[in-house]
């Protein structure tokens, strides 16, 4: 059986993999001259992880992965501490794999080291897909080119903006949500001995919200602040920003994350849009996945952990003794509830961190707090569903 699959990122490159090993004859087509990560740190929850483990891409990443010992959440300004989930020595006991912070290339080269072993997988550079058509038998691509490619099954891992979804759904209209992101790295070295450094913070303020994770192997900190900004700005992880800007929106914030800026030497922002759960993935036999199917806002760092599950399950229903197209049905049955709970849950957090009544601030975070001092195994218990998951 051959598979089709448009996009080189994560989605496309471990369900590539995943199918590989199962005796499929993979090409990957990706627009891009070179397959490289963006600039950006990326969380992958133990959910992630096992996936990785299967496909046999963690062990690539070990010199470069970073396992923060706590997830805490700190109100902006002061720093003071709200509550802090363990991770480091909970993590595999209680979810079965580790939580991970690893930059986005390093992630990218652990999928192309494993690819390299398989003579089943194909990787085409610089081809830029149009259309699909489907046949009687096969389903071909058109390319930009005029080239066209058959084969048995087409995956549209193509991101944010995907060709692939246009086409099977007519539909890409997402709404602005009235925020932007701000995004830098800075090498650790240059803040000195700090003390956030060996954990992953959410930092919390009225209408704004900070996220400083570890990557690089300890050696940078990736820092993504969000905040209002009614006119809409482009969706986009590579528009370079101003750092007198981003200075000014977290004025009056913790030194850590005002050192964090000053030391980085390049920012970048964009605008953060909500899409509404698709009715379908699937058209005969073609399917989405990750962001092409359920693009996510960042406020639960799911988005490269639920791509994953998508590999893995994906190819779990693929089997020789059923029909592509019922088997691709199956599939988007089994995940399109999980996922739109996670869809609904990162909207839901956005706005928490963002909370600008002082009241509900106070009640709301103030709740969580002494929440975790007389019961902190409830912090633990509400991540299960969503860290303990386990593909069947």
């Amino acid at each position: 059986m051959r598979a089709l699959i448009v996009g080189a990122g994560v989605s496309g490159l471990s369900v590539a993999i995943a199918l590989a090993k199962k005796g499929w004859i993979v090409n990957i087509i990706e627009k891009s001259n070179e397959i490289k990560g963006l600039g950006a740190g990326i969380q992958v929850s133990p959910n992630g992880l096992k996936v990785l483990d299967d496909l046999g891409v963690t062990k690539y990443l070990e010199s470069t992965l970073f396992e923060p010992n706590n997830l805490e959440l700190r109100l902006g300004k002061s720093g003071k501490k709200i509550f802090s989930i363990p991770f480091k020595g909970i993590s595999v006991k209680r979810w079965g794999a580790r939580y991970i912070n690893v930059h986005r290339d390093n992630l990218i080269r652990g999928f192309l080291s494993v690819i390299k072993s398989f003579k089943n997988i194909k990787i085409l550079t610089n081809k830029t897909v149009v259309s699909y058509n489907s046949g009687e038998k096969d389903i071909t691509l058109k390319l930009a080119s005029g080239e066209e490619i058959s084969g048995d099954l087409v995956i549209g891992a193509d991101g944010l903006n995907s060709t692939i979804r246009m086409q099977m759904v007519y539909k890409n209209h997402p709404t602005y949500t009235g925020y932007m992101a701000w995004r830098c790295l800075t090498p650790l070295e240059k803040l000195g001995d700090v003390q956030f450094k060996n954990d992953s913070c959410v930092w919390v303020g009225r209408n704004k919200h900070a996220v400083t994770t570890v990557i690089d192997g300890g050696k940078t900190i990736n820092f993504v602040g969000v905040v209002v900004q009614d006119i809409p700005v482009v969706e986009s992880w590579n528009v370079p920003g101003i750092k007198a800007k981003i200075l000014q929106d977290f004025e009056g914030w913790h030194p850590f994350l005002i050192q964090i800026i000053q030391n980085s030497e390049s920012i970048f922002q964009g605008g953060l849009y909500e899409r509404e759960p698709l009715k379908t993935w699937t058209n005969n036999k073609v399917v989405l996945l990750g962001d092409a199917a359920h693009p996510m806002l960042p406020s639960m760092a799911q988005g490269a952990s639920q791509a994953l599950e998508d590999s893995a399950c994906l190819a779990s229903f693929l089997t020789p003794k059923e029909d592509i197209s019922r088997s691709l049905n199956r599939f988007f049955e089994f995940r399109i509830g999980r996922v739109s709970k996670i869809q609904k849950r990162s909207r839901k957090n956005l706005r928490l961190f963002h909370l600008s009544n002082v009241v509900k601030r106070l009640f709301f975070f103030g709740v969580i707090n002494l929440l975790s001092k007389i019961y902190p195994e409830a912090l633990h218990k509400g991540q299960d569903w969503i860290y303990g998951y386990e593909l069947k």
